[in-house]
């Protein structure tokens, strides 16, 4: 088969991808409310009303669709083409199902960091069994270094890298699909000219269901992935991207630089994840605590809009997806060569132009709140798990007294079924002569929270101590809907 012929099928099955998550976004759409997958304003994502969770069950419908059509109609093709191990496709499908159902879950349940990543390693160790892995590689200064068992721990740490880079973008409309739709095209355009069907069929599909899914959430979105979907695409496409330049399916090996080079779409996702670390960790934060202080936050304060945003990003993603390509399909020419190292360097331009919205506040200023930012993380876990153990409403919504007591709110008032039922006014503000910021907002249909606060001198202090607050407010509505259930 000629390669024409070869992509025009690749893009029907692209088509196909589409088509079944359109009609299963619309399904998931209407029945989200009903099935309690929806996500509330507050928390780290950039949006003020309630919207459908179950974009990643849509998109894994396309996934769902694809594998079938691996299996019954590609696996039987030419020899000419590359044909992965069975048992290695079968725990991709294994694990990649396995994270679907966790992040899923973690919609509904809202699971913490730790069980979460337990449920990572499961999916990981999955693939690993599969027989995925890292065999070995050339290696500058090195030359050829093989692996072992050790090859299976460096394939492990990068699948859950890029899991949790993913899922971490993930606070801004059209920002993780769009993102997730290059790595998916990059591994599917690798696929046909690689020969490598499994890769070429699966990498088609998801960038075909992730068009239809940005149809729907792109800036305003009417409908989110949730974990469910940034979760399942980070594990499924760096899984892909693991094979893109295999010799043997699941077995990377080959120059080292070739290797990494298919994780280069994931190039915003990994940046984000490397700052946040290092940010989080300098101001005294545990490093799995979300925040609304991603790289997509900055640009929102800077350029105002979430699209004008979605596009900065989007014209990274494609360059480091141009990079890629070229580096991994184009011939060992001069010209390539100077066309490559010129894109590096407008790529590395633009990192250090993103890196520069970080520098507004001194690490003195940073290591000055650092003992704040510890009890702000502190605040949440407690209030958190005092609502898990509230028995009555009454007990739950008194410890919103601790917004006055411990944040050093202005007032906290309280209203149950538009009358008062309390309100804490603090007897001596902070920072009198600043300016205050008064907000609103309903936990459930009955009750309604207003407070305000003073505004301080540190930006990231004052956003994490509104997301600290919010977060209260989201763990709050989950405790009063379990004690509505539970009566």
């Amino acid at each position: 088969m000629d390669t024409l012929s070869f992509i025009l099928i690749m893009l029907c099955v692209g088509a196909a991808g589409f088509a079944v998550t359109f009609l299963a976004l619309k399904y998931f759409m209407r029945k989200a409310p009903d099935w309690g997958f929806m996500c509330h304003p507050g928390g780290h994502s950039c949006h003020n009303r309630s919207v459908p969770l179950l974009g990643g069950a849509a998109i894994y419908c396309s996934f769902l669709l694809t594998f079938i059509l691996f299996i019954g109609f590609f696996r039987h093709w030419p020899p000419g083409f590359m044909h992965p191990d069975y048992s290695a496709i079968l725990s991709l499908f294994l694990g990649t199902t396995w994270i679907a159902i966790l992040g899923t879950l973690d919609d509904k349940i809202h699971m913490g960091w730790r069980l979460k990543l337990a449920g990572q390693i499961i999916g990981v160790a999955i693939l690993l069994v599969g027989g995925h892995t890292l065999k070995n590689a050339s290696i500058p200064l090195l030359g050829l270094v093989d692996f072992g068992w050790s090859g299976a721990i460096f394939f492990a740490l990068s699948v859950l890298i890029i899991t949790n880079a993913v899922n971490l973008i993930d606070g801004l409309d059209g920002l993780a699909g769009g993102i997730c739709f290059f790595a998916a095209l990059v591994s599917a355009v690798i696929g046909v000219f690689k020969a490598d069907i499994f890769l070429a069929v699966i990498g088609f599909g998801i960038s075909g269901g992730l068009l239809a899914f940005l149809r729907f959430n792109f800036p305003p979105a009417s409908v989110f992935m949730g974990d469910g979907g940034s979760l399942m695409l980070g594990f499924l496409l760096s899984t892909l991207a693991t094979s893109s330049v295999a010799t043997s399916p699941g077995q990377r090996s080959g120059v080292f630089t070739m290797i990494l080079l298919p994780f280069l779409p994931f190039g915003i996702a990994l940046l984000d994840v490397s700052v946040a670390i290092v940010r989080r960790g300098v101001s005294g934060r545990c490093i799995f605590h979300p925040d609304t202080d991603h790289i997509h936050h900055r640009l929102m304060d800077t350029l105002g809009r979430p699209r004008r945003v979605v596009a900065v990003l989007y014209l990274f993603s494609a360059l480091l997806s141009a990079i890629t390509l070229t580096m991994v399909l184009g011939p060992q020419h001069q010209f390539y060569r100077v066309y490559v190292v010129f894109m590096g360097v407008v790529a590395l331009g633009l990192v250090i132009l993103l890196l520069r919205l970080y520098t507004r506040e001194g690490l003195p200023q940073i290591l000055g709140n650092r003992s704040h930012m510890k009890f702000l993380a502190s605040f949440a876990d407690y209030m958190c798990r005092r609502l898990q153990r509230a028995t009555t409403e009454d007990e739950a919504l008194m410890l919103l007294e601790r917004g006055v007591t411990d944040l050093g709110f202005d007032y906290v008032r309280v209203e149950r079924d538009g009358e008062l039922f309390m309100e804490w006014t603090s007897s001596r503000k902070l920072h009198p002569d600043s300016e205050r910021i008064e907000q609103k907002r309903s936990v459930c249909p009955r009750i309604s929270i207003y407070w305000a606060t003073p505004t301080h001198d540190s930006d990231s202090f004052q956003k994490y101590l509104l997301l600290t607050w919010n977060q209260s407010l989201r763990a709050l509505s989950n405790c009063l809907e379990r004690l509505h259930d539970r009566h």
